[in-house]
């Protein structure tokens, strides 16, 4: 006899907190890890850098600070997805919907979708810098900025490669462990656990999405990410496919990976955070918004058909 899953008949609530608690121990394990590998690589005051004891230069060990953040967005993410997976459900691929291939339309439509939406991204990236503080907050806004910098700085140097290994990293780093393990936590686990709690779809891409910005501490950039997020959600979603969004969010990232690669090697002078960005062109925002709109129902409407040709399919 099949043992139930053990927090397959417990209560949502009680659900969030297990993962709560799963993706605390699991962080503290793989960074515990990751640091204890680190070590006889790169010494320990590598180590003591990491509390303020010795001051070292990012360019010197930007390999350290890479392997890092691969092993923490590991335990924040990743495992303790597949982890919450097989408590609740014993079946991690039925659980997170990456048991079935996406069909063409639908990924290649949505990563139209990431293209399309692009000026409209640049657009929100520009009202939401514009945004400021009142001036009895203006400390805040001050500390913000000064941590959205600092969070640059390293991520210009982790872009900064020339060569094809120096590619290959950035873009398991960048594009493929976030845009499975991002997607496994938001959309294929609190999307669907806010989902079965609250009743609404609606309410749990809303909910999951801010989480989802939120997390990237980044509050100049939290409008358009968190829109991002609703349009992830929503391609989970229609599809019922998490292969989706991991597939249009790899895209996402690992455009811009590329960019940068192309740019330091002199073979492209693209500068990406101006790509796509439109200024006062509201009429090409207004076309990206509707287009994208246009190409979001497409999917709805195709995988509703699917639906129900399945359904009939089964009655037979």
């Amino acid at each position: 006899m099949n043992k139930e899953p053990f927090l397959q008949n417990f209560p949502n609530s009680f659900k969030l907190i297990s993962l709560i608690v799963i993706v605390i121990i699991c962080v503290f394990l793989l960074n515990l890890l990751g640091i204890l590998i680190a070590i006889p690589i790169w010494g320990s005051d590598i180590i003591k850098s990491m509390t303020g004891g010795i001051r070292l230069d990012i360019k010197d060990n930007i390999s350290f600070y890479k392997f890092l953040q691969i092993f923490n967005h590991l335990g924040m993410f990743l495992i303790p997805s597949i982890f919450f997976a097989y408590l609740v459900k014993g079946n991690i691929g039925r659980y997170l919907k990456i048991n079935h291939r996406p069909k063409i339309f639908t990924l290649t439509t949505g990563i139209l979708l990431i293209i399309v939406c692009l000026p409209l991204i640049n657009w929100l990236v520009t009202m939401n810098e514009m945004m400021t503080f009142p001036e009895s907050f203006s400390y805040i806004e001050e500390w913000m900025r000064k941590s959205e910098e600092s969070a640059m700085l390293f991520t210009n140097e982790f872009l900064n490669v020339n060569n094809v290994g120096g590619l290959m990293i950035n873009l398991l780093m960048i594009a493929v462990i976030p845009a499975i393990g991002e997607e496994f936590m938001f959309r294929g686990v609190l999307q669907k656990l806010f989902k079965d709690w609250l009743g609404n779809a609606h309410i749990a891409i809303i909910l999951s999405s801010f989480l989802f910005s939120a997390m990237h501490l980044q509050f100049f950039g939290f409008i358009p990410r968190f829109v991002l997020g609703m349009l992830l959600g929503y391609l989970f979603y229609f599809s019922r496919n998490l292969w989706i969004p991991i597939i249009a969010h790899f895209f996402n990232n690992g455009f811009a990976v590329i960019i940068y690669y192309l740019n330091n090697n002199k073979i492209t002078n693209t500068d990406i955070d101006k790509l796509g960005s439109v200024r006062n062109d509201y009429l090409l925002i207004i076309g990206s918004f509707i287009f994208s709109i246009v190409l979001m129902m497409s999917i709805y409407k195709r995988e509703k058909i699917k639906k129900k040709r399945i359904i009939k399919k089964e009655d037979f």
